[in-house]
């Protein structure tokens, strides 16, 4: 690994190569087999140079989904396919990636590592039922706090949609402020084109609203898992 970041511009001892992301890795490859390097994939991409190295050497854990949307273009392949291919079938059951990272239905959580820890098991038929995205486009994490309660509780599973990242109608969503993950519900004024971030639970103020842009979604939720106490 390490002769090939070096080959696309990178010059890293042997255990910062060993350090690099599978998303880095899998950027890489797809790079050299683009005959790009670093320079000229940032370039065509519109991004920061400094950005796409931090990827490269996994320095950047958790890059906004639109950062990598825009190198997977450039590169000629899917969001999936740099972020390894979740979503494998097996038989009747399609099998979802897990991940550590708490959506944080309260104050925030802090993003420290985004890493998968484990698949979920779904029949197929029913999640043809609640979303037809593709299956790599699928993810588990984990609700922590209690500022959507009573719709979700803390340590509530959530399955979340990643390919609804629009925010184009009213829902619960996953967003990204920063380097700060929340689960809220979004509501959208189509007159004044503005997004409201807003709690289920009344003790929690909305926050103001702001223009979409300014809002990161990573995704909606589209279901729930509870333990019964």
């Amino acid at each position: 690994m390490g002769k090939i970041l070096n080959a696309v511009g990178l010059n890293l001892c042997k255990d910062q190569a060993m350090e690099t992301s599978r998303l880095g890795q899998e950027l890489t490859r797809r790079l050299v087999a683009a005959g790009l390097n670093q320079k000229s994939l940032a370039l065509k991409a519109g991004l920061n140079e400094t950005a796409v190295r931090d990827i490269l050497i996994g320095k950047s854990r958790n890059p906004r989904t639109d950062t990598v949307a825009k190198l997977a273009k450039v590169l000629g392949c899917s969001l999936p396919d740099l972020l390894g291919g979740s979503g494998a079938v097996n038989g009747d059951f399609i099998l979802v990636p897990t991940y550590d990272v708490a959506a944080a239905a309260g104050e925030g959580i802090i993003i420290e590592r985004e890493y998968e820890t484990g698949k979920l098991a779904f029949r197929a038929d029913w999640l043809r039922t609640v979303t037809q995205a593709n299956p790599a486009e699928l993810a588990v994490i984990t609700v922590r706090g209690d500022s959507m309660h009573p719709t979700l509780a803390d340590g509530d599973t959530i399955l979340v949609d990643l390919a609804q990242r629009a925010g184009a109608s009213d829902g619960i969503y996953v967003v990204r402020f920063g380097d700060y993950v929340l689960v809220k519900r979004l509501l959208i004024d189509p007159v004044r084109w503005l997004v409201t971030i807003a709690c289920d639970n009344p003790n929690y103020p909305k926050l103001s609203p702001v223009r979409p842009d300014e809002v990161d979604v990573a995704g909606r939720v589209i279901w729930l898992g509870r333990r019964v106490a």
